[in-house]
């Protein structure tokens, strides 16, 4: 059973990535290591038992405690998943359009994902600055529940570049910098999935909603509402209108978490076949000890959200990234980064050069 937690993000959102000299830009999604971090952080706020509970995703590594996605933007009732990193062909929505346009779709709707799977075209509209796909029909509804913009278009979050002035010191010298935030519209933010012990999610998530998830924390951003939902039609009628996410344990899926394979082994089966099709990411960052004294993480590169993978032996772990280069912190424990992966059927959508037929 998968548990749907939805966030309504009230506040901007940051989870900064490095551009240039003095500037970054803000991430519209929260990856999934990010948010396993963010929960495992406030069961130690709450104190929670942490190494006990880290302990059950080593004790029995095929079916760990829980796995969860990364926490996609959502509007309204539309949720919206990775785009894999290739697209079928054929599609209308693309029809008088160039390559790079479709390259530059970063978002499916739940309508789009679930007739791409079905193999079926479904037309549909870009938003967004083309980064978002959705039906005509979701789009229709968003304009009731967002709202439509001053140009007259649907505008679900934004990107907004925020001064800072700091202050030497000892020279009163200023220096300005800037720092990415996304603020999302009415009734929007973000939508992750559970499965497992949920609960020990939700309890981490009572706490975050108000501490706030990301960076600038201490100035407002990150602030959410959460509402979990089972995704079971039997208990819950008004999600399965929305659509029902179901893990895929078979055949092609598509990653809804980054992921980190557990062996050479599992790389070959994953990652080295015709029917792969993925993308690196490479992630590092920054930690605090016991003591407070920063240590610079080791960097980790994982297979990012959106790759179309053969699911049967991938598993995923969880990996240490404590430096590695001889400055290893005196504190004993462990540091880890979720690479658990989470796959949801790919069906046609996993023949990328398939062709899709339209209902006409």
């Amino acid at each position: 059973m998968v548990t749907i937690f939805d966030l309504t993000v009230n506040r901007a959102l940051h989870l900064g990535e490095f551009t240039g000299v003095n500037r970054d830009k803000a991430l519209d999604w929260v990856p999934s290591d990010s948010l396993f971090a963010a929960i495992v952080e406030a069961w130690a706020q709450l104190g929670v038992d942490v190494k006990d509970r880290l302990k059950g995703f080593f004790d029995d590594e095929t079916h760990p405690p829980f796995r969860l996605t990364s926490a996609f933007p959502r509007a309204g009732q539309a949720r919206f998943y990775p785009a894999p990193p290739v697209l079928p062909s054929g599609m209308t929505v693309f029809k008088d359009a160039s390559h790079k346009k479709a390259k530059k779709v970063r978002w499916l709707s739940q309508q789009v994902l679930d007739a791409l799977v079905a193999g079926v075209d479904p037309g549909g509209q870009l938003i967004q600055s083309n980064s978002v796909w959705l039906t005509d029909a979701e789009a229709a509804a968003l304009q009731t529940t967002v709202g439509l913009d001053d140009d007259g278009g649907l505008t679900l979050w934004r990107y907004q570049m925020v001064p800072h002035v700091t202050v030497d010191r000892s020279t009163n010298a200023s220096n300005l910098h800037y720092t990415g935030r996304v603020a999302f519209g009415p009734d929007c933010g973000l939508w992750f999935g559970v499965t497992g012990q949920a609960d020990w999610v939700r309890q981490a998530l009572l706490y975050l909603q108000d501490a706030g998830l990301g960076g600038l924390r201490s100035t407002g951003h990150g602030a959410f509402i959460c509402k979990g939902k089972s995704a079971s039609p039997a208990e819950d009628d008004n999600l399965a209108e929305s659509g029902i996410l179901v893990e895929a344990a078979s055949g092609n899926g598509l990653l809804l978490a980054r992921y980190a394979p557990v062996s050479p082994a599992e790389t070959r089966a994953t990652l080295q076949t015709s029917s792969s099709y993925y993308q690196f990411v490479t992630v590092g960052g920054w930690y605090r000890d016991a003591n407070g004294h920063p240590w610079r993480r080791r960097s980790l590169r994982l297979i990012a959200e959106g790759a179309l993978l053969p699911v049967a032996q991938a598993r995923g772990r969880l990996v240490d990234v404590r430096p590695q280069d001889g400055a290893i912190p005196p504190n004993p424990d462990k540091v880890y980064r979720s690479g658990l992966a989470f796959f949801i059927p790919a069906g046609k959508l996993a023949e990328v050069g398939h062709e899709i037929h339209t209902d006409d």
